[in-house]
């Protein structure tokens, strides 16, 4: 009996012996060595989704409104895009509004009334084409900063003719489609100036005029080094109505006939209550 009970009490000793060596190998690393992901090589069984090493952008940026509204008092909006670049390098800008068809009608005078001779549609026609940079846009694209950034003149070569027609009418009718945007504000004719600070921060005005196409617009900023593009960061711009002209609006696209009614109904109260005015008088 007296073996047995020994025997019993060293078998029991031995599991606690087994534990405490264990926790002593835990609390007291080998010297040298680090704790894991403080320095050492990355972990194998991290998740792909972390990153080994970090990594700093480029280029940030960000603008002052994150939509366009379009009221019915809206007479035009100017959005600031701001940001920063790590140096050296040039900021281009450039707007682009969503691509639609577009048709260009030519008139002319045919005794003594204007009338529509001719007519030509193009596909893939920006609503709304601006550019902005930090040095003239012609001495950025000579230094080879072409391809991806595209001057309007080359812009609008990429448009489409719907139907096909001579080279020179075509140019023709391309150079009214350039001259009626231009009357609309759609189109500015002089490239805008993006202003450096500190050499790293930048900022430009972005203007949008009172007629203004809904839709999503573009925002995209270019970093150029040494005549090439090594970052861009794009931005999208909602533009749209709101307020009673965004129910006009939904009105007439949805509800066709019924808007139609109610317009001349109310053109047939607003000429009553004139005419009554008037004979009061």
């Amino acid at each position: 009996m007296r073996r047995l009970a020994a025997l019993l009490v060293l078998l029991a000793s031995l599991p606690l012996a087994a534990a405490s060596q264990a926790v002593a190998q835990r609390v007291e690393p080998p010297a040298g060595a680090l704790p894991p992901n403080l320095g050492g090589p990355p972990d194998s069984n991290a998740p792909p989704s972390v990153p080994s090493e970090s990594t700093t952008p480029e280029l940030i940026v960000d603008l002052s409104l994150a939509r366009v509204s379009i009221t019915s008092a809206f007479q035009g909006e100017s959005i600031l895009m701001f940001g920063m670049f790590d140096p050296p390098g040039e900021i281009v800008v450039v707007v682009q509004g969503p691509a639609a068809r577009e048709t260009v009608m030519r008139k002319q005078r045919v005794l003594g009334l204007w009338l529509n001779t001719g007519r030509q549609s193009f596909d893939d026609v920006p609503a709304y084409y601006a550019i902005a940079a930090s040095q003239p846009l012609q001495r950025l694209l000579a230094r080879g900063a072409g391809g991806e950034i595209l001057s309007l003149e080359d812009r609008l070569s990429t448009i489409k003719p719907a139907t096909p027609r001579d080279a020179a009418e075509l140019a023709k009718y391309r150079a009214g489609l350039v001259e009626v945007k231009r009357q609309e504000g759609l189109y500015p004719a002089a490239i805008g100036q993006v202003t450096v600070q500190a050499g790293r921060l930048f900022r430009v005005d972005l203007p949008f005029p009172s007629r203004l196409p809904e839709g999503v617009y573009e925002v995209k900023a270019y970093l150029l080094r040494d005549g090439r593009i090594v970052a861009a960061v794009s931005r999208p711009l909602p533009v749209g109505k709101v307020g009673f002209s965004a129910q006009l609006a939904g009105w007439a696209d949805h509800e066709g006939p019924l808007y139609g009614v109610g317009a001349i109904l109310m053109a047939l109260v607003v000429g009553w209550l004139g005419g009554a005015i008037v004979r009061r008088l």
